[in-house]
C-alpha cells in the first residue's frame, strides 16, 4: 500500500480555493512531512484554469519536490445541475481536467455527486465556498420545491458519470466517486447503485472511512460490500456525531480491523491520508503515519509513503 496526502492538507493550510503560489507552499510542506504521493485538486472554474495554465512549472515543482500527482479531483456542480447550457461548459472544463490529469500522471480523476437540490433551511451539509470557507453543517433542514423530482435528479448524475467516464477513458483514465455525508452519493448502498447504473468499467468507488463513519456504516463492512469496485481509499477517524476528519485513533474506527480486512484483500492501491479540522495539522498527520507504521509492522503488511 503507498500511503499519500490529499488536498485536504492544502486547503486547511492556505483556504479555499488555494492561490497557485500556495499550492506550491504545500509541496515543500509536503515533501518536509516526508510524503512522496499526493492527491491535487481543481477548486472550480478559476482554480482549475490556473493550474492548467501553470501546469509546467508546477510539474518542475513536483519533480523538484520528488512528489508524484496519483489522484485529480474535479470541483464543478455544474456536471450535476439542472443547466444544459452549464453542464454543457462544466463537461467541456472536465476535459480540460482531463488532459491535466494526464500531464501530471495522474491514475484516477475523482469526482462528488454534490447536495441534492433543495431549498437548505440554515448550512448545506457541505459548504465549500468562498465566503463560508471550509465547513460541514452537521443538522441540516430542508424543504422540496414543488417540481423537485428524485429520478430527475438520480438521472442527470448517471449521465454527468457517464460522460465524465468516457472522456476519462480517452486518456487511460479511471474515474472515481467520492461519497460525501447529505450528498447524493453518500452511502456504501448508494455508491453501488450508481456503479451499475452508470455501467462503465472505469468507473469505480473512492473509499472514504471518514464519511462512511459519519453516516453510520461499519467500514470493515463496507470494505467487503465494495470489495474490487474501489480504486483508491481516503482514510481519516471519525465520531459520527459530526463529520470530521481525525487523526487515526482519535475516533471510533477500528484500523486494526480495517487492515487486516485490506490485507485480507491484497488491496496494493493508494491510503490519502485526509485530515482536517485541528489545529495542530502537521502533528495529526506525522501521528497518522505513526500510526499506520506500527499497524503494518503488527499485521506484517507493506506501506509505502
Amino acid at each position: 500500500m503507498k500511503i499519500s496526502i490529499t488536498y485536504l492538507y492544502t486547503i486547511f493550510r492556505y483556504g479555499y480555493p488555494p492561490d497557485f503560489k500556495d499550492d506550491l507552499k504545500a509541496l515543500t510542506e509536503i515533501h518536509k512531512l516526508g510524503f512522496h504521493y499526493l492527491e491535487m485538486e481543481g477548486l472550480g472554474p478559476r482554480h482549475l484554469q490556473s493550474v492548467h495554465r501553470n501546469r509546467v512549472q508546477l510539474s518542475r515543482a513536483l519533480n523538484d519536490s520528488d512528489l508524484r500527482v496519483h489522484n485529480f479531483c474535479v470541483v464543478d456542480p455544474d456536471l450535476v445541475g439542472t443547466s444544459q447550457a452549464r453542464f454543457d461548459r462544466a463537461l467541456d472544463r472536465f476535459k480540460l481536467a482531463a488532459e491535466l490529469g494526464d500531464f501530471l500522471g495522474a491514475e484516477t480523476l475523482h469526482l462528488a455527486s454534490y447536495a441534492p437540490p433543495v431549498r437548505y433551511l440554515g448550512g448545506r451539509p457541505y459548504q465549500l465556498d468562498d465566503n463560508a470557507g471550509y465547513a460541514f453543517a452537521n443538522h441540516s433542514r430542508i424543504h422540496i420545491p414543488r417540481k423537485f423530482e428524485w429520478d430527475q435528479v438520480w438521472g442527470r448524475l448517471v449521465k454527468s458519470c457517464q460522460s465524465c467516464t468516457d472522456i476519462a477513458a480517452q486518456h487511460g483514465k479511471t474515474v472515481i466517486m467520492e461519497p460525501r455525508v447529505g450528498e447524493v452519493i453518500c452511502t456504501v448502498d448508494s455508491l453501488l447503485r450508481l456503479m451499475e447504473h452508470v455501467g462503465r468499467p472505469n468507473f469505480k468507488a473512492n473509499f472514504d472511512t471518514a464519511h462512511f463513519s459519519a453516516q453510520r456504516e461499519n467500514v470493515p463492512l463496507a470494505l467487503m460490500k465494495l470489495k474490487g469496485k474501489f480504486a483508491n481509499i481516503h482514510i481519516a477517524d471519525n465520531n459520527p456525531v459530526n463529520t470530521e476528519h481525525l487523526p487515526l485513533g482519535d475516533g471510533i474506527i477500528d484500523w486494526m480491523e480495517f487492515f487486516r480486512v485490506l490485507k485480507t484483500l491484497r488491496y496494493d492501491g493508494y491510503l490519502g491520508l485526509d485530515l482536517g479540522m485541528t489545529k495542530s495539522l502537521v502533528q495529526a498527520y506525522r501521528r497518522s503515519l505513526d500510526r499506520i507504521k506500527a499497524l503494518a509492522s503488527d499485521l506484517k503488511f507493506k506501506v509505502e509513503i
